[in-house]
């Protein structure tokens, strides 16, 4: 693209993204005298909490986690060496008030180190402008997507509300924590202390202009480092990123894709091209709030656009049942061009209300779970599709495999709980065979990931954490990632629990 049309382009995405995604602006900022319904919230929780103690894992805490060492249970492998780190939303409430959306808390980085045979975890709250600012104020002062902060400060632009939250990426020395919003956010991968906000466009021709544009959780990481990502803003225009493996940006584009539905959370690569699929989801302006304004559409079929990752042009589109997709495993293509991929695929938006009534204290939401779904996209138009049994989300793979045949598939499951997942599974993609462990409905458990990234290979270990609810503390489990039904060969507890979050990272060392 030609650089002058780009910065154009990218200029205007950007004002869009932050007057439309920040939802609602003028009315979030408008002063509300006689109602605060953050405070409201904040006693409907915590009368809620008393009667339903699985609503632990979406507390918070107010304060970083020292570091401490744990105890194991079981035999740790002596040659699992490295840190895992976890990322996802950690500070819910401040003062009288709490958030009454999942995404909106303010992010914190946990680190688990495996060296001479210990395990040590540390938590820290990423220091982002807004935590800084809250913190010292003792009080919220930024509406959320859709929390309505009665006298909100302004909101300028994305990162000015950037919470850090999602995910956290290790590259080139240091990790990055990620937002689907607006900008990564630089970490020191030992100490967790806070950098600064990552500029792509820093050494390049593009310089400031790439700053706060929106830059996905879920980039994908090619077996030589290559950083692949795509940044939506709600205006319909994504933009494409490449980077090489130290973080420096390669290349990038922008296409509109006229989709203003509100979310586009995870997208695919092969070895030639880059997947966008965009659900099954329209925005009601009606209603107030980013989140709960994104409606699910059963009239609106998904449309997957297909990307020269050459060109970042889109070279063909394919149409698939409705539905919505928060998560996809992987995706390769064959020699005729036939392009497969698995989604974590929803029949409806229900999972929107679940996070938000979590988050209220309420239990009883009806939710019709993700199951994983294998997809053909042929070479001449069609589409084939089938279903694997069980529920099923937070996919993952061998990571040397991204955008290549994989056989493995990583979900979390839940057979016992209906609030939360329970259960971690490998599927065998060659043959659709499972291999399942139930933690149990005391557990809420959380993304699992691969120690190595590559199948059959020595220390070939799948880790992950789970809430045990009756104690609440927290449990970090190793699995032979071939032999998952067997069980934890070993588990490493902490003496506390900490807030459920998203998705994570092994950085051997």
């Amino acid at each position: 693209m030609d650089r002058r049309q780009l910065i154009k382009g990218m200029l205007a995405a950007p004002i869009a993204h932050a007057a439309i995604s920040i939802p609602c602006l003028a009315a979030i900022q408008d002063s509300v005298s006689h109602v605060d319904p953050l405070k409201i919230n904040k006693q409907r929780f915590l009368a809620a909490l008393e009667k339903y103690p699985d609503l632990v894992g979406v507390l918070g805490t107010d304060s970083d986690f020292s570091p401490n060492q744990l105890k194991i249970e079981g035999q740790l492998p002596k040659d699992l060496k490295g840190c895992f780190y976890r990322n996802g939303p950690a500070r819910h409430q401040r003062a009288e008030q709490r958030y009454t959306h999942l995404f909106e808390g303010d992010g914190m980085i946990h680190q688990f180190q495996f060296a001479e045979g210990k395990v040590h975890h540390q938590g820290k709250f990423t220091q982002t402008s807004k935590f800084i600012a809250e913190e010292k104020a003792g009080k919220f002062l930024f509406s959320g997507p859709d929390s309505k902060l009665p006298n909100s400060l302004a909101i300028n632009n994305p990162d000015s509300i950037n919470t850090a939250n999602t995910n956290v990426l290790p590259v080139n020395g240091e990790l990055w924590a990620l937002w689907e919003a607006g900008s990564a956010t630089a970490i020191e991968g030992s100490t967790l202390e806070t950098k600064g906000l990552i500029n792509l466009g820093a050494g390049t021709q593009h310089q400031n202009s790439l700053k706060g544009l929106p830059f996905s959780a879920h980039p994908k990481v090619e077996a030589d480092g290559t950083i692949w990502n795509f940044g939506y803003a709600l205006s319909g225009h994504i933009v494409l990123y490449q980077l090489n493996s130290q973080g420096k940006l390669q290349n990038v584009g922008m296409i509109n894709s006229g989709f203003t539905g509100g979310m586009v959370h995870d997208f695919l690569i092969t070895e030639k091209h880059i997947l966008l699929l965009l659900p099954s989801l329209k925005r009601d302006r009606t209603i107030e709030g980013q989140f709960s304004s994104i409606q699910f559409a059963p009239e609106q079929t998904m449309k997957v656009l297909i990307i020269s990752k050459s060109t970042l042009k889109v070279v063909k589109k394919y149409s698939l049942d409705p539905g919505f997709v928060f998560h996809f495993g992987n995706a390769w293509e064959d020699k005729n061009g036939n392009i497969s991929f698995d989604a974590s695929l929803y029949p409806n938006g229900d999972v929107f209300n679940q996070l938000t009534s979590m988050m209220q204290g309420e239990r009883d939401i009806p939710i019709s779970p993700a199951k994983t779904v294998v997809f053909s996209l042929l070479r001449n138009g069609k589409v084939r599709s089938y279903t694997i049994d069980g529920i099923s989300e937070f996919p993952r793979i061998y990571s040397a495999l991204t955008g290549k045949k994989n056989r493995d598939l990583f979900t979390l499951s839940s057979i016992e709980s209906d609030v939360w997942s329970d259960s971690v599974r490998r599927i065998n993609l060659d043959n659709d065979s499972l291999d399942t462990f139930t933690y149990g409905k005391d557990y809420l458990v959380e993304e699992h990931v691969l120690v190595n990234d590559q199948e059959n290979t020595k220390g070939d270990y799948l880790i992950g954490t789970a809430l045990h609810i009756p104690t609440k503390r927290t449990c970090l489990n190793i699995f032979n990632a071939q032999n998952i039904s067997a069980g934890p060969i070993c588990r490493a507890w902490l003496p506390y629990a900490i807030p459920l979050g998203f998705h994570g990272n092994f950085l051997a060392g």
